[in-house]
């Protein structure tokens, strides 16, 4: 195996008139779901003529026990979509072979087409502990268009809240900074799909956030929000038969029409389906002085709306 070695030793030449773009500069590190992300900018990214002869980049890794010796750890190649992730000009790799209280170090030499490698890059060193476990249970309360989750908060604890869409692995949390209650209402939502979240616990230990493994749980947005009242409710007598009419509501979601007979103190649902179109026609004997009926109107989600006025039949003077 080819041992790189922190020794001064200059990089592969260059071939005469091909220029590197600038070393990377900004290597970096961060614990998510309880594994160490490593980060760093593709130079020249966004400006064209840079990038034409990058083929792309070789990370090796070091140990504190390795006596300043670093090992290939990682090569990245711009042409395939595999071994790393590419967001906002940067690219993602992570590491789960890390031993609790072991110091790593990380360094990044860029390659170009023709083998070239350019200068190494910054070193990225973190000494690794044990990452915070994962929630006990998370509650879900689903609503028109929106998702609550919520948890118990614990002391000196935080969380991030991340949301699989399409099922990718989201590498960014859904709040923009570390939520320090125990709450998270995710909203703008479509009724009726279905949603997979994780919520992380994060402890900041020395500026630097270490984030745990995830808690999954699904939701699914519910239509919650009941149609308008019916308008102009008439109840006629025609023979022997009582018409309940009414104009229709313009939702596009309306299931059908509930009709309510009240005759003194009792309320009775006339119908079993929800009713379609604009009338009703009631073939009950009534007995009563007078009775009167009200309408609602039922959407395909189950909700019903307010009841309408009522009107009101003299069955006898």
């Amino acid at each position: 195996m080819l041992l790189i070695v922190s020794c001064g030793k200059k990089g592969d030449p260059l071939p005469k008139g091909l220029s590197l773009p600038e070393k990377i500069q900004d290597l970096s590190g961060e614990v998510k779901d309880g594994i160490l992300f490593l980060s760093f900018s593709i130079p020249g990214e966004g400006t064209g003529g840079a990038l034409r002869d990058l083929a792309g980049f070789k990370v090796v890794k070091g140990c504190g026990t390795c006596m300043g010796v670093f090992e290939p750890f990682k090569e990245i190649r711009l042409d395939e979509e595999r071994g790393y992730g590419r967001s906002n000009g940067k690219i993602y790799i992570y590491d789960d072979d890390l031993t609790e209280g072991q110091e790593y170090s990380y360094k990044v030499y860029l390659f170009t087409h023709k083998g070239s490698r350019g200068e190494a890059s910054n070193v990225f060193s973190i000494t690794w502990q044990k990452p915070p476990d994962a929630l006990p249970g998370i509650a879900v309360a689903e609503d028109d268009g929106k998702v609550t989750l919520s948890w118990e908060k614990e002391a000196d604890t935080y969380y991030n809240i991340y949301r699989f869409d399409d099922n990718r692995y989201p590498l960014f949390p859904l709040n923009k900074m570390l939520i320090a209650n125990q709450t998270y209402t995710d909203t703008g939502l479509e009724n009726g799909k279905k949603y997979i979240y994780e919520v992380r616990r994060v402890k900041v230990r020395n500026g630097v956030s270490w984030e745990g493994e995830g808690l999954r749980v699904e939701a699914i947005p519910k239509d919650r929000t009941p149609p308008a009242s019916v308008a102009n409710v008439i109840a006629e007598r025609k023979g022997s038969q009582i018409i309940v009419s009414w104009i229709e509501n313009i939702e596009p979601d309306v299931a059908g029409y509930n009709i309510y007979l009240i005759r003194g103190n009792e309320v009775v649902k006339l119908n079993t389906e929800p009713v379609k179109g604009k009338h009703f026609v009631d073939t009950q004997v009534h007995h009563e002085r007078y009775i009167s009926y009200y309408v609602t109107c039922v959407d395909t989600s189950g909700n019903e709306s307010e009841p309408s006025r009522e009107s009101i039949i003299i069955l006898k003077d």
